[in-house]
């Protein structure tokens, strides 16, 4: 039996790959638990550079396992608030280890991407789609509110009022009117997506891991902060990063007309 959730690490850079395209990349328990041990590996690993976040099978993740939801309520297990919440908090501990990686993350989105599967897209610094991606915020659909971060994530992509009407029609949303809407970067015929992500991500190695990890910290924090509290954030790490031995390299190679070790094409 294949993985659930597959790993793949080569030059510092992660492709964590859900692999159940018959459950539709479903949050499955196993997949969940796969994300959980997956997740807490990448943390701790110190060689990272970038990851890139992909479904298999043509689906990015159909979202929550209603399947096993029905189950439980057919053979009078459903359980109650409190069990609810602890399941809710439990999905929540590896997305917030993923969403707090200090690298970049590359979503690469192909076929649908449904309810907490959206969620989970947007948990990419950038997201790229294949020309047959569709997003879906359906939770509407079966009386439930949007959840993995989408709340947070959404409007602050799109703006609150087309926010609240992607989650109170619980539309489908293809590759382009993603694309012009903010939540892709880039659509790439299917052939093409995983090719670009990676070619994403191996240019972002080439950046200084330090002024990418407190970017990506601040810039977290920058539509809750007042614009002081911003300043001095920027300061303070500015001032790290401009003693740091990829900052002297990099003005070195500058002034002997070298290329950059970072060009992002």
């Amino acid at each position: 039996m294949s993985e659930s959730v597959t790993l793949e690490i080569e030059s510092g850079i992660a492709t964590v790959t859900l692999n159940q395209p018959k459950r539709r990349n479903a949050l499955t328990a196993d997949l969940k638990a796969r994300m959980t041990a997956i997740s807490a590996l990448l943390a701790k690993d110190e060689t990272l550079k970038a990851g890139i976040l992909t479904g298999a099978g043509g689906v990015f993740c159909a979202g929550g396992d209603l399947k096993a939801t029905l189950e439980r309520h057919a053979a009078g297990k459903a359980s109650g608030a409190e069990d609810q919440l602890a399941r809710m908090r439990d999905t929540q501990s590896w997305f917030r280890a993923l969403r707090d990686l200090p690298v970049p993350v590359i979503t690469s989105v192909d076929g649908p991407d449904f309810g907490a599967g959206f969620g989970l897209a947007l948990v990419g610094a950038i997201v790229l789609a294949s020309e047959d991606a569709q997003f879906c915020a359906s939770f509407a659909k079966v009386g439930a509110v949007p959840d993995l971060g989408l709340m947070w994530s959404l409007p602050r992509i799109v703006g609150l009022p087309r926010a609240r009407e992607l989650f109170y029609t619980a539309r489908t949303v293809n590759a382009q009117e993603a694309c012009d809407l903010g939540i892709v970067l880039e659509v790439h015929p299917v052939n093409a997506l995983l090719r670009r992500a990676k070619e994403l991500a191996g240019q972002m190695a080439q950046a200084s891991p330090l002024a990418f990890r407190l970017t990506k910290q601040i810039s977290a924090r920058a539509l809750e902060c007042d614009s002081d509290t911003i300043l001095e954030l920027e300061a303070q790490a500015q001032a790290v990063c401009l003693t740091s031995d990829y900052h002297r390299e990099a003005i070195s190679r500058f002034a002997e007309k070298k290329p950059p070790r970072f060009r992002f094409k």
